[in-house]
């Protein structure tokens, strides 16, 4: 099981699953299009015999990299903001004032 992770275990939390849940993950454990769809979201193939809690880790790895990816969209929008503002006030320091047109 070490292996299986990058760092060490600290700690094994337990986890509430509703039935829907508990059908979701053994949908995950063989081969299909949700296990297909897992294996194409995660930097490395799991193995075919991986435990239930290794599944849910990785399932946990999924959520965390995808919650990564919407904090790093939303700091990107938010830069892209503050640079087309930025943009917008040196167009505007540029632009001759329209009085100076009157002469």
């Amino acid at each position: 099981m070490g292996a299986r992770y990058a760092q060490s275990v600290v700690r094994r939390a337990p986890l509430p699953l509703t039935e829907t849940d508990i059908r979701a993950v053994e949908a995950l454990r063989v081969s299909g299009p949700q296990r297909a769809a897992l294996m194409r979201l995660l930097p490395e193939d799991l193995p075919s015999d991986i435990s239930e809690s290794g599944l849910l880790h990785a399932l946990f790895e999924v959520a965390l990299s995808r919650v990564r990816e919407e904090v790093e969209a939303a700091g990107y929008a938010e830069l892209a903001l503050q640079q087309d503002d930025t943009v917008r006030r040196r167009a505007a320091r540029r632009r001759r004032p329209r009085w100076s047109d009157d002469a």
